[in-house]
Protein backbone atom coordinates (compact mmCIF):
# COMPACT_ATOMS: atom_id res chain seq x y z
CA UNK A 1 0.00 0.00 0.00
CA UNK A 2 1.23 3.24 -1.08
CA UNK A 3 1.54 5.98 1.98
CA UNK A 4 3.26 9.28 2.62
CA UNK A 5 4.66 10.29 6.17
CA UNK A 6 5.54 13.39 7.11
CA UNK A 7 7.13 14.51 10.43
CA UNK A 8 8.26 17.68 11.92
CA UNK A 9 11.82 16.71 11.73
CA UNK A 10 11.73 15.43 8.19
CA UNK A 11 10.34 18.50 7.24
CA UNK A 12 13.28 20.80 8.91
CA UNK A 13 15.16 18.30 6.88
CA UNK A 14 13.67 19.00 3.55
CA UNK A 15 13.70 22.73 4.20
CA UNK A 16 17.53 22.51 5.72
CA UNK A 17 18.64 20.59 2.64
CA UNK A 18 16.88 22.53 0.71
CA UNK A 19 18.22 26.19 1.62
CA UNK A 20 21.40 24.51 1.55
CA UNK A 21 21.26 23.84 -2.08
CA UNK A 22 20.05 27.57 -2.51
CA UNK A 23 23.08 29.13 -1.30
CA UNK A 24 25.09 27.06 -2.98
CA UNK A 25 23.99 27.94 -6.52
CA UNK A 26 23.90 31.55 -5.30
CA UNK A 27 27.31 31.33 -4.20
CA UNK A 28 28.85 29.20 -7.25
CA UNK A 29 26.62 31.89 -10.02
CA UNK A 30 27.34 35.52 -8.07
CA UNK A 31 30.72 37.39 -8.20
CA UNK A 32 30.78 38.84 -5.05
CA UNK A 33 33.32 36.25 -3.38
CA UNK A 34 36.08 39.62 -3.30
CA UNK A 35 34.50 43.26 -4.07
CA UNK A 36 36.87 45.73 -4.58
CA UNK A 37 38.03 48.84 -1.98
CA UNK A 38 37.46 51.40 -4.59
CA UNK A 39 34.50 52.17 -6.82
CA UNK A 40 34.20 52.67 -10.59
CA UNK A 41 32.30 55.47 -11.95
CA UNK A 42 29.36 54.06 -13.90
CA UNK A 43 27.54 57.72 -15.04
CA UNK A 44 27.36 61.11 -14.14
CA UNK A 45 25.34 59.48 -11.01
CA UNK A 46 26.38 56.43 -9.76
CA UNK A 47 29.24 54.20 -8.73
CA UNK A 48 29.59 50.75 -9.16
CA UNK A 49 32.01 48.44 -7.01
CA UNK A 50 33.74 45.73 -9.25
CA UNK A 51 34.08 41.92 -7.92
CA UNK A 52 34.81 38.62 -9.33
CA UNK A 53 33.59 35.19 -8.12
CA UNK A 54 34.68 31.57 -8.87
CA UNK A 55 33.68 32.36 -12.45
CA UNK A 56 32.00 35.47 -13.13
CA UNK A 57 33.27 38.76 -12.46
CA UNK A 58 31.62 42.71 -12.68
CA UNK A 59 34.00 45.43 -14.14
CA UNK A 60 34.36 48.40 -16.36
CA UNK A 61 34.94 47.12 -19.60
CA UNK A 62 35.75 49.35 -22.67
CA UNK A 63 32.61 50.09 -24.62
CA UNK A 64 30.32 48.04 -23.08
CA UNK A 65 30.38 49.84 -19.86
CA UNK A 66 29.94 48.26 -16.52
CA UNK A 67 29.33 44.76 -17.31
CA UNK A 68 29.09 41.52 -15.26
CA UNK A 69 29.08 37.68 -16.57
CA UNK A 70 31.93 34.72 -16.99
CA UNK A 71 35.50 35.35 -17.54
CA UNK A 72 35.77 33.69 -20.63
CA UNK A 73 33.53 31.47 -22.97
CA UNK A 74 36.69 28.71 -22.89
CA UNK A 75 35.46 28.13 -19.16
CA UNK A 76 38.26 25.72 -17.88
CA UNK A 77 40.31 25.97 -20.97
CA UNK A 78 41.03 29.54 -19.98
CA UNK A 79 44.43 30.35 -19.48
CA UNK A 80 45.36 30.22 -15.86
CA UNK A 81 46.54 33.94 -16.05
CA UNK A 82 43.16 34.63 -16.92
CA UNK A 83 41.20 31.59 -14.84
CA UNK A 84 42.81 30.78 -11.93
CA UNK A 85 43.26 26.77 -11.94
CA UNK A 86 42.26 27.07 -7.78
CA UNK A 87 39.29 29.12 -9.15
CA UNK A 88 39.03 26.16 -11.34
CA UNK A 89 39.26 23.37 -9.04
CA UNK A 90 36.87 25.49 -6.79
CA UNK A 91 34.65 25.68 -9.20
CA UNK A 92 34.72 21.83 -9.96
CA UNK A 93 34.19 21.11 -6.15
CA UNK A 94 31.07 23.92 -5.87
CA UNK A 95 29.24 22.36 -9.15
CA UNK A 96 29.81 18.74 -7.25
CA UNK A 97 28.46 20.27 -4.22
CA UNK A 98 25.18 22.35 -5.61
CA UNK A 99 24.88 18.38 -8.34
CA UNK A 100 24.50 16.45 -5.08
CA UNK A 101 22.52 18.52 -2.52
CA UNK A 102 20.18 19.05 -5.67
CA UNK A 103 19.63 14.79 -5.25
CA UNK A 104 19.43 14.75 -1.90
CA UNK A 105 16.53 17.43 -1.96
CA UNK A 106 15.07 14.83 -3.84
CA UNK A 107 15.96 12.09 -1.58
CA UNK A 108 14.56 13.79 1.20
CA UNK A 109 10.91 14.03 -0.58
CA UNK A 110 11.94 10.58 -1.72
CA UNK A 111 11.67 9.39 2.13
CA UNK A 112 8.25 10.38 3.16
CA UNK A 113 6.62 7.42 1.02
CA UNK A 114 9.85 4.70 1.08
CA UNK A 115 12.37 4.70 3.88
CA UNK A 116 14.88 1.71 1.96
CA UNK A 117 16.16 1.13 -1.48
CA UNK A 118 18.23 -1.71 -2.70
CA UNK A 119 18.31 -2.79 1.02
CA UNK A 120 19.62 0.18 2.06
CA UNK A 121 18.45 2.83 4.38
CA UNK A 122 17.72 6.03 1.91
CA UNK A 123 17.89 8.20 5.01
CA UNK A 124 21.60 6.83 5.60
CA UNK A 125 22.45 7.03 1.66
CA UNK A 126 21.07 10.91 1.73
CA UNK A 127 23.39 11.70 4.62
CA UNK A 128 26.65 10.37 3.37
CA UNK A 129 25.98 12.57 0.59
CA UNK A 130 25.08 15.32 2.55
CA UNK A 131 28.39 15.30 4.20
CA UNK A 132 30.26 14.38 0.89
CA UNK A 133 28.15 17.71 -0.70
CA UNK A 134 29.46 19.72 2.47
CA UNK A 135 33.26 18.64 1.76
CA UNK A 136 33.10 19.71 -1.63
CA UNK A 137 31.97 23.18 -0.84
CA UNK A 138 34.45 23.44 1.73
CA UNK A 139 37.09 22.38 -0.26
CA UNK A 140 35.58 25.26 -2.77
CA UNK A 141 35.77 27.50 -0.37
CA UNK A 142 39.29 26.92 0.84
CA UNK A 143 40.54 26.56 -3.05
CA UNK A 144 39.04 29.88 -3.95
CA UNK A 145 41.94 32.40 -1.70
CA UNK A 146 44.68 30.09 -2.68
CA UNK A 147 43.96 31.99 -6.26
CA UNK A 148 44.28 35.63 -4.91
CA UNK A 149 47.96 35.71 -6.27
CA UNK A 150 46.55 36.08 -9.68
CA UNK A 151 46.77 39.54 -11.52
CA UNK A 152 43.33 39.85 -12.14
CA UNK A 153 42.93 39.84 -8.11
CA UNK A 154 46.05 42.02 -7.95
CA UNK A 155 44.40 44.45 -10.21
CA UNK A 156 41.04 44.45 -8.07
CA UNK A 157 42.28 44.57 -4.63
CA UNK A 158 45.81 45.80 -5.11
CA UNK A 159 49.49 44.67 -5.46
CA UNK A 160 49.54 43.67 -2.04
CA UNK A 161 47.23 40.58 -2.65
CA UNK A 162 47.89 37.12 -1.77
CA UNK A 163 46.12 33.84 -1.13
CA UNK A 164 44.40 34.53 1.93
CA UNK A 165 45.00 37.69 2.35
CA UNK A 166 42.46 39.80 -0.35
CA UNK A 167 44.74 43.48 0.58
CA UNK A 168 41.94 46.46 -0.21
CA UNK A 169 39.24 44.19 -0.95
CA UNK A 170 36.20 42.77 1.19
CA UNK A 171 34.89 39.49 1.21
CA UNK A 172 31.41 39.47 -0.36
CA UNK A 173 28.01 37.68 0.78
CA UNK A 174 28.96 34.83 -2.01
CA UNK A 175 31.70 33.67 -0.02
CA UNK A 176 29.40 33.88 3.27
CA UNK A 177 26.62 31.78 1.47
CA UNK A 178 28.52 29.22 0.97
CA UNK A 179 29.85 29.04 4.74
CA UNK A 180 26.51 29.33 5.25
CA UNK A 181 25.64 26.21 3.24
CA UNK A 182 28.28 24.38 4.62
CA UNK A 183 27.00 24.61 8.12
CA UNK A 184 23.11 23.79 6.97
CA UNK A 185 24.27 21.09 5.06
CA UNK A 186 26.54 19.11 7.64
CA UNK A 187 22.80 19.74 10.50
CA UNK A 188 21.17 18.39 7.31
CA UNK A 189 23.14 15.01 7.67
CA UNK A 190 22.63 15.12 11.52
CA UNK A 191 18.97 15.94 11.18
CA UNK A 192 18.37 12.91 8.65
CA UNK A 193 19.40 10.30 11.33
CA UNK A 194 16.58 11.61 13.61
CA UNK A 195 13.78 11.98 10.89
CA UNK A 196 14.53 8.28 10.27
CA UNK A 197 13.61 7.41 13.85
CA UNK A 198 10.64 9.90 13.93
CA UNK A 199 9.53 7.79 10.44
CA UNK A 200 9.88 4.52 12.79
CA UNK A 201 8.02 5.64 15.66
CA UNK A 202 4.93 4.01 17.40
CA UNK A 203 2.28 6.47 16.43
CA UNK A 204 3.41 6.16 12.96
CA UNK A 205 3.01 2.09 12.26
CA UNK A 206 0.13 2.71 14.32
CA UNK A 207 -1.09 4.90 11.39
CA UNK A 208 0.04 2.96 8.95
CA UNK A 209 -1.52 -0.49 10.13
CA UNK A 210 -4.88 1.71 10.30
CA UNK A 211 -4.81 2.09 6.38
CA UNK A 212 -4.11 5.87 6.40
CA UNK A 213 -2.34 6.76 3.45
CA UNK A 214 -1.23 10.74 4.26
CA UNK A 215 0.26 10.37 7.79
CA UNK A 216 1.49 13.84 9.23
CA UNK A 217 2.75 13.60 13.11
CA UNK A 218 4.48 16.85 14.85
Amino acid sequence: MCYVIITSVSLVWFLCTLVADMLVAIALVTPKWLIAGAPTTVNATGQRYPSVGIYTRCKQMYKLGYHCGRFDLDGFATDGSVYPWEWKAAMFCMTTGCLLLSATVAATLLTCCRQSAFGKSIHNMTACAQVLAGIAVMLALFLHPLGWRAQRVQLLCGAEAEPFYPADCSIGISFYCGLAAILLTFAAAGISLKAESSNMRSRVRRRVESGSKLICIP
